[in-house]
């Protein structure tokens, strides 16, 4: 574990100390530093005990006294400073045992860390939490976390999951929430295994826990890649319309009661049943978009909101958007209210992804080949819109590493990303830069 400074603000209380860029931070207040957010917690006491060890070797102890608001001036290249917490589990489920071989090895990391739920809102289980994890967690305060109940049936959960420590989810959940932890959790759904009796059941004993703020159902992903994997049903537009009913009950139950909604469905429920998005005022605070939870009605609000300043005319111009197929629907709701102005063409194409194969129809698994592969399919216009949810960090690739210059040399056309605003899509489809606001 080394948490190795790479830069100190000039002038700050750490520059004035005399540490440098090359330093380590070993420990403060007498607690080691296994993290940014040991660095961050420690920081705001206004009389620290700072131990570091110099580029030479030398250990320094400083005793610093500063405002509870002052900043050290200490930065880092890294979040942790130790080992990240990997998943101990091998769920029925889980999309990365599906992937297709020969990938990067990036990919097929799961990480299952309490501190990354905590900073990015990322799901976690719970199961591979020590005690010291445990202890950490509360005297932070961590809040909000993103766990992954699944179910609370103890046996179901463990067979789920392929883990004994599983079945300790009820006591986890009752701790945090004692412990005033605000929590927002998901429900994996799988036809056959945790839906109907099960999935009632769980809702029932989430919605008694106070920590429980949001309960987010989303379908099982399922790739072509299930080799030597559990048998699980895909999720249909039968199944689907039930659980939309079930869940319409849940919300108008618990609003009675004084409550939100607490239970909210995935995107991809509304367009497997074939039925409209709700209003906004079924999410209440939009706080699961992240697991693809009200992303449907915020385009479509947002782009309600920009349509009375939209021009009445543009010079002849044409572009088609690329997406998966789940946000296929709302991008060409939009698309048929673009094309009332005048000299503007805008068509929505369909990327099948036959990279993952299966079930897999989310625009932010398309890759560089399956768009390439559509393209030589159907290519009838110069210029296409992209979401640039499907590139890796942004560096221009997508999962299959394929570029978007690898797209655009190959089939002849102009890819233009556009963020996952209204904002940002009308910029690229009308062409209006910065200095023009939309």
């Amino acid at each position: 574990m080394a948490a190795i400074i790479t830069r100190v603000s000039k002038g700050s209380i750490a520059d004035e100390m005399g540490i440098e860029a090359g330093d380590c931070l070993i420990s403060m207040a007498g607690l080691p530093v296994e993290d940014i957010l040991d660095y961050q917690f420690a920081s705001q006491d206004d009389e620290i005990i700072v131990e570091v060890k110099k580029k030479n070797g030398e250990l320094w102890e400083l005793d610093i006294e500063k405002s509870p608001d002052e900043e050290l001036g200490l930065f880092f290249s890294e979040t942790f400073f130790d080992r990240l917490k990997t998943c101990r589990n091998k769920c029925v489920f889980c999309f990365i045992d599906q992937l297709p071989s020969h990938m990067r090895s990036d990919l097929y990391t799961k990480d299952d860390d309490y501190r990354l739920s905590f900073l990015f809102g990322n799901f976690i289980t719970l199961t591979n939490m020590e005690e010291p994890d445990w202890q950490k967690l509360l005297r932070l305060r961590l809040s909000p976390l993103y766990i992954s109940v699944h179910c609370l049936d103890p046996e179901l959960r463990m067979k789920m999951m392929n883990n004994k420590k599983a079945s300790g989810i009820r006591d986890d959940l009752q701790r945090l929430s004692d412990a005033g932890i605000k929590m927002h959790t998901q429900i994996v759904l799988c036809p056959g295994i945790n839906d109907g009796q099960v999935l009632e059941e769980t809702i029932e004993e989430l919605a008694l826990l106070p920590g429980v703020s949001t309960i987010g159902v989303v379908p099982v992903g399922l790739t072509g890649h299930r080799k030597r994997l559990e048998n699980i049903s895909p999720i249909d537009g039968v199944f689907s319309r039930q659980l939309i009913k079930r869940v319409y009950g849940w919300q108008e139950r618990f609003r009675k009661a004084g409550k939100s909604g607490l239970v909210y469905l995935a995107d991809e429920f509304f367009v497997n049943a074939g039925e409209e998005f709700p209003p906004a005022g079924y999410y209440d605070d939009f706080e699961q978009t992240e697991n693809g939870i009200g992303l449907a009605r915020i385009l479509l609000d947002e782009f309600a909101a920009a349509e009375a300043k939209l021009p009445a005319a543009v010079p002849e111009s044409a572009a088609c958007i690329l997406a998966g197929e789940s946000a296929c629907p709302v991008l060409r709701t939009i698309a048929d209210r673009l094309n009332v102005i005048s000299g503007l063409q805008v068509s929505v194409l369909s990327v099948a992804n036959k990279f993952f194969g299966g079930q897999v129809t989310v625009t932010g698994l398309i890759t560089g080949q399956d768009i390439i592969r559509q393209l030589k399919k159907s290519n009838k216009h110069k210029k296409y819109i992209l979401h640039d949810v499907v590139l890796k960090e942004k560096k221009g690739v997508f999962l299959d590493d394929v570029s978007i210059k690898d797209i655009e040399s190959q089939c002849g056309v102009e890819i233009r990303l556009a963020d996952g605003t209204i904002k940002g899509l009308l910029r690229e489809l009308l062409d209006v830069r910065e200095t023009q606001p939309v």
